[in-house]
């Protein structure tokens, strides 16, 4: 990766021993997401492993998802402060979309969508502090890596 800009749907982590996958740092297809993101991505991982899971460190508002859609799996999406001394420490506005309801989180959260929820737009208002966004699903099906929407 030293002089090519990969983004995470084309990283591949390294497996180092069984069940140790090294992590390999990409970057985001949205362009305010300047610093490297990190994942685990199931299967394409650790062929038992149902984890996709991906990290970015937001430090400006964006746009994340325009799109409604859904999804035929759980999803958790985390919401946290990227001072690395206090999770808490949260200074953001992000809007996101429920079954058709936006709510408003100014807090560090973490948000379950039940598999077929109608979910986003997700938009990043306003940051203040650096915020860490992780998303999470626990399927085979699934992975942070995808590049279109499951289910809609």
């Amino acid at each position: 990766m030293a002089n090519k800009k990969v983004q995470i749907d084309q990283v591949q982590n390294t497996s180092r021993e069984p069940n140790i996958i090294e992590i390999h740092p990409a970057f985001s297809r949205h362009d305010e997401i300047t610093s490297p993101m990190i994942g685990a991505f199931g299967p394409n991982d650790i062929p038992c492993s149902n984890l996709s899971i991906g990290f970015a460190y937001i430090h400006q508002p964006l746009l994340m998802i325009s799109e409604a859609h859904k999804h035929d799996f759980d999803q958790y999406l985390f919401f946290i402060s990227g001072d690395s001394k206090n999770f808490v420490d949260f200074d953001a506005e992000i809007e996101l979309s429920l079954d058709g309801v936006t709510k408003t989180i100014t807090y560090p959260c973490y948000v379950f969508v039940p598999k077929g929820t109608m979910h986003c737009p997700l938009n990043v208002k306003r940051v203040t502090k650096p915020l860490v966004f992780i998303d999470a699903r626990l399927t085979k099906e699934a992975s942070v890596r995808t590049t279109s929407f499951e289910g809609r």
